[in-house]
């Protein structure tokens, strides 16, 4: 370290600058902090956290930027910072450790490691000095001095329990049984018994998105007609997108609700929460049809378009919480706040709208907007017409959301994540699927060849761009979240690279990370850094398995191209974690979805014909019309893609004209040429018989009353003078 700033300032994280100027003498992750640790004799300290993360801010600004605790950080440790986003493999291995030391994981990781790597003492978060009935940062760094320079046989013994421990956890309980859609059912009924009635969402305290349960809900739904997977997952959705997490002015969802009601949230966005989330609300919008989860995610796609992305088309990976150091004071609002800006009459209706109070609902008597009063209860309890309340409300979203953007705003970390972005290409291309958005398409296709063009290296990924640079192996979340995110680009414009280089890039990742002994896809490659570990990680987490979205994927790449070694390596990958999956179904839901891909028979749809005739699109919104999660979708251009997709093969145009051969339940029905015909073919969705309290209808049909009201009391007006019409 020299004059005060340390090898930090060389990298390109966002997160990892933000320590440049801390007086520790911070390593990256890499061969030099590690050899010299080895080299030493030293304990490693490793600190790792991401740039959103509000803990790790404070434990930094308590300890990290203190001379005195950075003294004794670097006389007798060598001190290593990662980037979470950036190094997964790392992180895993790590927060695993974390978990075996105490019961319990989060960020920031705070470790200490012998210099072989195994973890032998360590944490979360830690105070500089003892509080929170937690020690102080302070006097671990000198119980983890100790425990290394005097108990060396003892350090040994505790960190080899701790890797035993992993291993342990790690292991995959062995089944002679069949695959059959128990599990599904059986975890259905594990988050019925764990929902939360009152305000939906899964316990009683902090509520987390979690669209990986939700997926299996819809999936259960559409497979059974399950009235309560419907109600359980309709009363989430609702609840979530009116509560605080849900930003109600710009669109795009919070990391999490750290209440039961959905109110307060851990004010952070994340790319992969907002991606995962519109790609959820749209499946609920085909399978209920209410306007509310289309325009959620409508919304929320727009706000990923002018906050979330580069001009090079790429997405950035986060929001942080904090602005100024106080977590959430960009979002928030006092009814005082309110009222200067908006005037009092419509200061009024906003804040019943928004849910704004003078005593406030966080922090300082401010307040979180949420969806409180509809518009319909205001106009009747304020005797104003609807469609002035919905005047009003439309003006003082835009004119708040103008105030706010005035005021500091969240760092955003710019870091372009592969994986992250491959989850944002599916979100995209299914808006522009079910919504017809070309913007929507435009960004998907943006962003798929920036990452093509800028990211594949010798035909394999890489996981982080950033200031120009193109860096760190990629692992397989990239390749799995990025192969589905050219499927469905593939499914929204049906340019057949997509789909080839899906293949390719399948066809690697099972070179890369595939465990030919046991089954199942490591999280990273025999080329990275070796770990104490190597995980496989089939239960999900924040977002979806990377295994069970490598198995989706290859299921539908197999299927696609009538491939059957790469449908048996999707059809191998669930096998794999069976055991896992059938003890612990609710835990590995992203591997039900594959589950259940496995065993539905598919519905294949082969379009021919000119793309621009009116009677194909046509055909193309019914086909994207009802929730149909095991749909096939290709375009046949002839030879060309007979040889790619077997299925299209013998399937062409008659007499020129757009058609569509569709098959589903093993039968083939004839070519159809109208969106209507194709709909009368399609087998027909579940009946919801759950009452969904559909908002907007309502109000359009309040606003159409109080208009022929308007319209029949003007009429009477025009009669007396002798008019005839208005």
């Amino acid at each position: 370290m020299t004059d005060g700033i340390n090898r930090m300032k060389d990298e390109t994280s966002p997160y990892l600058l933000q320590h440049k100027d801390n007086p520790v003498d911070w390593y990256p992750w890499g061969q030099e902090a590690l050899e010299k640790a080895k080299n030493e004799n030293k304990p490693i300290f490793l600190s790792i956290g991401y740039s959103a993360c509000h803990w790790c801010h404070v434990m930094a600004h308590e300890s990290f930027e203190n001379p005195e605790i950075a003294k004794v950080m670097n006389e007798g440790f060598v001190n290593i910072k990662v980037d979470r986003e950036e190094r997964p493999d790392v992180d895993s291995v790590y927060m695993k450790s974390v978990i075996a030391l105490t019961g319990h994981g989060g960020w920031p990781i705070s470790l200490f490691l012998t210099p072989g790597l195994k973890a032998y003492l360590g944490g979360t978060y830690y105070p500089p000095v003892a509080k929170y009935n937690r020690p102080g940062f302070v006097q671990i760094m000198e119980e983890a001095l100790e425990m290394h320079a005097k108990e060396n046989e003892k350090v040994l013994t505790r960190s080899n329990i701790v890797i035993k421990k992993m291993l342990q956890r790690g292991e995959i309980p062995t089944t002679t049984s069949s695959l059959d859609w128990k599990p599904i059912e059986q975890s259905a009924v594990f988050l019925d018994e764990r929902f939360d009635d009152a305000h939906g969402g899964f316990g009683m305290g902090m509520k987390f998105p979690e669209p990986m349960n939700y997926e299996v809900l819809l999936r259960n739904w559409k497979r059974t007609a399950d009235q309560r997977s419907m109600e359980m997952l309709d009363k989430s959705l609702t609840q979530m997108s009116k509560g605080g997490i849900y930003d109600q002015l710009a669109g795009g969802f919070h990391r999490y609700a750290t209440d039961r009601e959905w109110l307060v949230p851990h004010f952070e966005k994340m790319l992969y929460d907002n991606a995962l989330l519109v790609k959820l609300f749209l499946d609920t919008f085909q399978a209920t049809k209410q306007g509310m989860y289309h325009g959620i995610a409508s919304e929320t796609l727009e706000f990923m378009q002018k906050e979330m992305t580069d001009s090079l088309g790429y997405f950035y990976a986060s929001q942080d919480a904090d602005t100024e150091g106080v977590e959430g004071k960009y979002y928030v609002w006092s009814i005082k706040e309110v009222l200067e800006v908006l005037g009092p009459k419509h200061g009024k209706v906003a804040a019943r709208a928004f849910g704004i109070t003078s005593a406030g609902n966080f922090e300082g008597k401010t307040n979180v907007l949420t969806n409180a009063d509809s518009m319909e209860k205001i106009s009747e309890e304020e005797g104003i017409a609807i469609f002035e309340v919905s005047h009003i409300l439309s003006k003082a979203k835009e004119t708040l959301l103008k105030k706010r953007s005035e005021r500091p705003k969240p760092g955003t970390d710019k870091k372009l994540i592969v994986a992250w972005n491959g989850l944002a290409i599916t979100a995209f291309s299914k808006g522009y699927a079910v919504l017809g958005k070309e913007s929507f398409l435009d960004s998907a296709v943006k962003c798929s060849e920036f990452i093509w063009s800028e990211m594949v290296s010798d035909g394999k990924l890489l996981r982080i761009y950033k200031d120009g640079q193109s860096k760190i192996t990629g692992f397989l979340e990239d390749y799995a979240y990025l192969i589905e995110g050219y499927l469905s680009l593939y499914e929204a414009n049906f340019d057949l690279k997509w789909f080839l280089r899906a293949k390719e890039l399948a066809l690697t990742m099972i070179d890369e990370f595939w465990d030919a002994k046991e089954g199942g896809f490591f999280i990273y490659g025999e080329l990275n850094d070796p770990l104490p570990i190597r995980p496989k990680n089939p239960q999900d987490e924040a977002i979806f398995s990377a295994n069970a979205i490598a198995a989706l994927c290859l299921i539908k790449i197999g299927r696609m191209a009538g491939d059957d070694a790469i449908l048996k390596k999707g059809e191998e990958t669930i096998k794999a974690f069976q055991g896992l999956i059938e003890e612990q179904p609710a835990s590995c839901n992203g591997l039900l979805a594959a589950l259940d891909t496995l065993l539905c028979s598919p519905t294949e749809m082969v379009f021919v014909g000119p793309k621009e005739d009116p009677a194909f699109q046509e055909m193309y919104r019914k086909a994207q019309h009802d929730y149909i999660p095991n749909k096939i979708l290709v375009y046949s251009e002839g030879t060309e893609t007979d040889e790619v997709f077997p299925m299209a093969q013998g399937k062409r145009p008659e007499n020129g004209n757009a058609a569509v051969y569709l098959c589903q339940n093993q039968t083939c029905h004839a070519p159809v040429h109208s969106g209507k015909a194709l709909e009368n073919q399609m087998e027909k969705p579940p009946m919801i018989q759950v009452n969904i309290w559909d908002e907007e209808k309502s109000e359009k049909e309040m606003k159409t009353e109080q208009n022929s009201n308007f319209l029949g009391a003007m009429g009477q007006i025009f009669k007396h003078m002798g008019i005839d019409k208005p």
